[in-house]
């Protein structure tokens, strides 16, 4: 019974270390620098995405699962220029070597090609690099 006790309080540990260590609770630092400054003009072929939940201050930081390379445009908080994720890479947007904040904390993005995508807050990802928190978009 003794043993039965020990192994179940190690399994409870053990459960608590994984659920806790989610990829909500990481940071995501690896800079996207922003690719060109050309003005955002009407685009073909590009879905919009948005998400309208103010979090002063926040960055956004994306993750890549669609299995080619995307080309993301802001149409807000800044209306210029575009940043190109790869497969699989995870980064936050900047530009000029900072990270790129939203003022409200609302974000609006366009993507080429259209995605499915998540967004997900976390009020302490990315503090140490200047962020109020951090928007995640998941792209699928």
């Amino acid at each position: 019974m003794k043993t039965l006790k020990m192994i179940a309080a190690g399994v409870a540990v053990a459960a608590m270390t994984v659920l806790g260590a989610g990829y909500a609770h990481a940071d995501f630092a690896d800079p996207v620098e922003l690719s060109d400054s050309d003005e955002n003009m009407p685009d073909e072929g590009f879905g919009e995405y948005a998400v309208n939940r103010a979090a002063p201050g926040s960055c956004l930081v994306v993750q890549n699962h669609t299995g080619k390379g995307v080309t993301m445009r802001l149409n807000y908080p800044a209306s210029r220029g575009k940043w190109q994720f790869r497969h699989n890479q995870i980064g936050v947007l900047t530009h000029n070597g900072k990270v790129v904040t939203s003022p409200s904390g609302r974000w609006n993005v366009r993507t080429n090609p259209p995605i499915e995508f998540v967004w997900v807050y976390d009020a302490n990802m990315n503090r140490h690099i200047g962020c109020n928190g951090a928007w995640l978009l998941t792209m699928n």
